[in-house]
């Protein structure tokens, strides 16, 4: 794969990423467990034949590696969480707190760098993370809420790259680890909820009859979980062929489209506050990334000589 079909790769990866909430919207009538379940169950379906197909020997020997599956349990119980939030931000209309959370998420995961990995902070990343702080306490001073939904996703998807790379594990196969081990819950849920009034997948209504409506609904939940493990495969892709820079300054594409699609789609309010919260972190981020492209030109300057 060519580096220039490795950046279409990833920017595709990034805007489905960002579009994500027209899809979860579409489900909005129903239960954020039974989508999360059916997001988990469906995402295996699809994500373990491909995996047993493409590097089978990797993904079993995980299965004899308890070390393998403890840290991948963990992993994939936490990213479970976030995409639970994640839905339930969507669906109860909190978009923005969404954004803003996968904004904060590459600041939260510089203080587990330090905390976990022994990473020293630069003069530059304490800036960003005070501008941070500063942000999210003047919103939820002057809004009178706490965005929590931000904060627990940010510091449960932070939590789940730092176990990722405690681990150091293949991508591929450890989601397809992470997936099979999760995937029980899922299982376990779906069942007990299909024999309680209200589920939605397979619903019939009161005469007993399959409705067009159900039918749509059921396709729904099944997609979730081909637009669960699309995005990552194609990150997954053009990551090994692109620089991991040029991957951290696209990160950013995917909250900008949901910030977008909150303000303007979706029409929820965007306050002062919002302002002030979205400028400081933008600030930190905007300085964070100018050091990450001098640094990286100082290193190829040494290189060169």
């Amino acid at each position: 794969m060519t580096v220039k079909r490795g950046i279409i790769i990833g920017l595709a990866s990034y805007v489905l990423w960002g579009i994500m909430p027209l899809f979860w919207k579409l489900l909005q009538h129903v239960d954020s467990l039974e989508i999360l379940a059916h997001r988990m169950l469906w995402s295996a379906v699809f994500l373990i034949p491909i995996c047993l197909i493409a590097c089978r020997a990797d993904f079993l020997s995980l299965f004899r590696n308890r070390r393998a599956v403890l840290l991948l349990l963990g992993t994939g119980l936490i990213i479970m969480f976030n995409w639970g939030i994640y839905i339930f931000a969507v669906n109860t209309s909190h978009i923005l707190q969404a954004s803003m959370g996968y904004y904060i998420n590459p600041l939260v995961s510089i203080i587990a760098g330090m905390l976990f990995f022994r990473e020293r902070l630069s003069f530059v990343q304490k800036i960003a993370l005070v501008l941070a702080t500063v942000g999210v306490l003047f919103f939820t001073i002057d809004y009178g809420s706490f965005p929590w939904i931000s904060i627990v996703l940010a510091v449960s998807f932070a939590a789940y790259g730092a176990l990722k790379k405690f681990g150091g594990y293949q991508a591929l196969p450890a989601m397809a680890m992470e997936s099979s081990l999760v995937v029980p819950l899922a299982i376990a849920y779906i069942v007990f909820t299909f024999f309680q009034p209200g589920h939605a997948f397979l619903a019939f209504d009161v005469s007993g009859a399959f409705t067009s409506t159900s039918l749509v609904t059921t396709l729904l939940l099944i997609c979730g979980g081909i637009l669960t493990f699309f995005p990552l495969l194609l990150f997954s892709s053009a990551v090994n062929v692109i620089p991991l820079s040029w991957m951290g300054f696209m990160q950013y594409i995917a909250p900008t489209i949901s910030l977008l699609l909150g303000i303007f789609i979706f029409h929820e309010p965007f306050t002062f506050a919002h302002t002030v919260c979205f400028c400081l972190i933008w600030f930190g981020l905007v300085l964070i990334v100018i050091e990450s492209v001098l640094k990286r030109g100082q290193d190829k300057g040494r290189l060169e000589l």
